[in-house]
């Protein structure tokens, strides 16, 4: 079985710059998680969960799920590259990841992949296999389904403490543990009901979106007046929790850290979106990897220890008047993750050190200035009137959301998929509009 094996900045090109070197409390470690592709990061142990330290490792194996999605193939490409044989697990036999290069074993969930049972079962499967697991999640929907396998079974082990996820993974949490670490929040108008929200006193253009993380909206919605605040109302379930937060116009800072048991920050990526999709409100469609910002990190590991959280969590940040405004935490892989490994910071490495309790890399420095694009967000920009995104020109330092040299064909599936899901609900849409006519007609 290979060792631990550390990362040193002399690994790193050229281009590669260091971080500044400004103060910041001892306490606070900024450092990748890992190095770049090639490099192992360790062989498959395990510590007991919930152990502060590892006085006993035990084997396990990385399971990356959600590899239907850019986010899980990512995950599943960095466990991968960082030599931790992983295992993916997918819906159906056509998910792009189970055709990654870098599945050492893979396998479905027999029946329908969001129920709990089945998934716990397929998991179970694996445990059979290869012996005990840890899933890692690319979606809000699987953390949940995580996090019940793992209490059910001991030789399925969840990547994060379970109350403290729950509790970043509800939005407005994140206003008195912000607060508390000196990181700004979006002023908040309400959280309620749709009810309540009727009769709340607004200020507009705001951003509504649902509190908890699988909530009845599936982003967040800008609205800018009150007839638009009911249109959105009339659609939406009545009894789920939904957020008020006045808007904030600016670039997306998303900044992604590993923090360990300890409370200590073991790996750190913060890259600056240039664009988004949808364009008003959502994730990542272009970006460029920038310097860490050394404070913020501080502040964001106070505020993830805080909250009782240790694992992968990437946090998401607008430019308020009172500095970074933090709008939103996800303790899963996220769709731009591929741009971090790019740099040489392979946070799903790190990820798994952490659960392992095993010893963490020291802080190297990554490339900065680096690329990402998402080349479907622009294509669907294009067709509703943004032709002008389809015109950005990335240079060869530009990494995809989906396409990797070096793992071809699940980048062709993740295409296909994208290529081929749009014109069919375009049609579906067409299709109940004339029939809509038709009714009304006769």
């Amino acid at each position: 079985m290979r060792g631990w094996e550390t990362i040193s900045s002399s690994m790193l090109k050229n281009d590669e710059v260091e971080e500044p070197h400004a103060s910041s409390p001892p306490d606070h470690r900024g450092g990748a998680g890992s190095g770049a592709s090639g490099h192992a990061i360790s062989g498959r142990r395990l510590s007991r969960p919930g152990a502060a330290s590892a006085s006993k490792l035990i084997e396990a194996t990385p399971v990356a799920v959600d590899v239907h999605l850019r986010s899980g193939v990512a995950g599943l490409r960095a466990l991968g590259e960082a030599g931790l044989d992983p295992v993916a697990l997918g819906r159906t036999w056509g998910d792009a990841g189970l055709w990654s290069r870098h599945a050492a074993d893979r396998a479905v969930v027999a029946g329908r992949s969001q129920s709990p049972r089945c998934f716990t079962d397929a998991l179970g499967r694996l445990v059979g296999d290869v012996g005990p697991v840890v899933p890692y999640p690319g979606m809000e929907r699987t953390i949940d389904l995580i996090l019940a396998a793992a209490n059910t079974r001991p030789d399925v082990v969840a990547p994060f403490p379970a109350g403290a996820t729950c509790v970043l993974r509800k939005k407005s949490n994140l206003a008195p543990l912000a607060d508390d670490a000196g990181i700004a929040v979006p002023r908040t108008w309400i959280v309620g009901t749709p009810a309540e929200l009727r009769r709340a006193r607004i200020g507009f253009p705001c951003a509504v979106k649902s509190d908890d993380p699988v909530g009845s909206l599936s982003g967040t919605r800008i609205v800018e007046g009150r007839e638009a605040v009911h249109r959105l109302l009339d659609r939406v379930p009545q009894d789920g929790p939904l957020i008020v937060q006045e808007r904030i116009e600016g670039p997306l800072v998303c900044l992604a850290v590993v923090v360990d048991r300890e409370g200590a920050v073991v790996s750190r990526f913060q890259h600056v979106a240039h664009t988004t999709w949808p364009a008003e409100a959502g994730p990542t469609a272009r970006a460029v990897s920038v310097v860490p910002d050394r404070d913020l990190v501080a502040r964001a590991g106070q505020l993830v220890r805080a909250a009782g959280y240790w694992g992968l969590v990437q946090l998401d940040f607008l430019p308020g008047s009172d500095g970074h405004a933090i709008i939103d935490a996800n303790p899963r892989y996220y769709p731009a993750l591929a741009l971090a490994t790019k740099c040489g910071v392979n946070l799903p490495g790190a990820w798994h050190q952490v659960v392992l309790g095993a010893p963490t890399t020291t802080p190297v420095p990554y490339r900065v200035g680096m690329s990402y694009r998402w080349v479907e967000a622009d294509v669907m920009a294009a067709l509703r009137g943004r032709p002008g995104r389809l015109l950005y020109r990335g240079g060869e330092s530009t990494t995809g959301a989906m396409w990797d040299t070096e793992d071809p064909v699940p980048a062709a599936l993740l295409a296909a998929v994208a290529v081929a899901s749009r014109p069919v609900k375009r049609v579906s849409r067409l299709v109940s509009a004339t029939r809509r006519v038709g009714r009304r007609g006769r």
